[in-house]
């Protein structure tokens, strides 16, 4: 595995690698997350950081899609039953949830808990990116129509997967276990394919 990724911006507080949970009832003293959504980090191995939210699990490795509404920096697993519930996203921010070595999990808040807050990283070599056994390396990548999070070589058929651009991994080919090391250059949905 390459060496961990980790966090060069100088502000404090900043941790790739932790999960803040929103909880008014069992936490009232912290009043809101530490970060702005949308705010960034950069990192080293060329790697930068969002500061996102979430409702929903997300494993590691996994690949989000940021949600178009201005100011909102909420996530959803992309692929899956993503692309008949979101319609036209194309053009919108991807990114990978993984944190310094790709083993990063988000759990989805319970009770009274408002949210969970992480970082997602959008540019640089990222750790571990979720994908399909049959994905190639350098290869176009597609979401998958069936597993959301999960990335693949080859397109799920008309209108039922997106083209991601602005990633690939690095291996010689991918695995359904991982890690799988990717290179990201600001992905983004293309078109649907």
């Amino acid at each position: 595995m390459a060496a961990a990724i980790y966090s060069t911006t100088a502000q404090e507080g900043i941790d790739v690698n932790t999960v803040f949970i929103l909880d008014p009832t069992g936490t009232p003293e912290i009043p809101g997350p530490p970060f702005p959504v949308g705010e960034l980090a950069w990192g080293t191995d060329g790697s930068e950081f969002v500061f996102c939210t979430a409702s929903i699990t997300i494993g590691a490795g996994s690949v989000v899609l940021v949600n178009q509404t201005p100011g909102s920096w909420s996530v959803a697993l992309i692929g899956g039953s993503t692309l008949t519930a979101s319609g036209n996203v194309t053009g919108a921010l991807v990114g990978v949830v993984g944190g310094s070595q790709g083993s990063l999990f988000v759990p989805a808040p319970s009770g009274t808990q408002r949210g969970t807050y992480f970082w997602v990283q959008r540019a640089g070599n990222a750790q571990n990116v979720k994908t399909l056994a049959s994905t190639t390396k350098n290869a176009q990548l597609h979401s998958t129509a069936t597993l959301g999070g999960v990335l693949s070589s080859s397109g799920g058929g008309t209108n039922t997967t997106y083209v991601v651009n602005g990633i690939v991994i690095s291996l010689a080919t991918g695995s359904a276990a991982g890690p799988n090391t990717a290179i990201l250059n600001y992905p983004v949905v293309g078109t649907t394919s």
